[in-house]
């Protein structure tokens, strides 16, 4: 009878240790988190536009949702808000009339990847130079 019982004990133990390495070796979910291809918006002074780059420098045509542009100069700031690739052409007449250098903050830039989501890119600040033709000769 002490050896029946004994036995009981011995394969109770056994069922629950290998019941607990069962539960333990489920697999769990992993959540990965997709990197954004887009890395950073460069300013193509020439077009008036921006461009969204990918990880490996190449420019992509992603659409620009929303920015905010600050341009900067020593008398006062000026805030533009843009939701195009292209500057608008309030933006564009504002930095022709500029006849001293300036600061461009292109801040808050949303950008469309791939799959169609939102990605936020972080700022750019670039310099301004006006065209000669605006400039004082003082």
């Amino acid at each position: 009878m002490l050896l029946c019982c004994l036995k009981n004990r011995i394969l109770f133990l056994c069922f629950i240790i290998t019941a607990a390495f069962s539960f333990a070796q489920q697999p769990q979910t992993i959540k990965v988190k997709r990197e954004s291809n887009l890395v950073k918006v460069v300013f193509d002074n020439t077009e008036f536009k921006l461009m969204a780059v990918d990880r490996f420098g190449n420019p992509k045509e992603n659409k620009i949702v929303s920015y905010k542009l600050f341009v900067k100069t020593k008398k006062d700031t000026k805030e533009f808000t843009g939701f195009n690739n292209s500057l608008s052409p309030e933006m564009i007449n504002y930095l022709n009339k500029l006849t001293k250098a300036a600061k461009l903050f292109f801040t808050e830039i949303n950008v469309q990847n791939d799959d169609s989501h939102l990605t936020k890119l972080p700022d750019v600040i670039e310099p301004w130079f006006p065209n000669c033709k605006n400039c004082n000769p003082n």
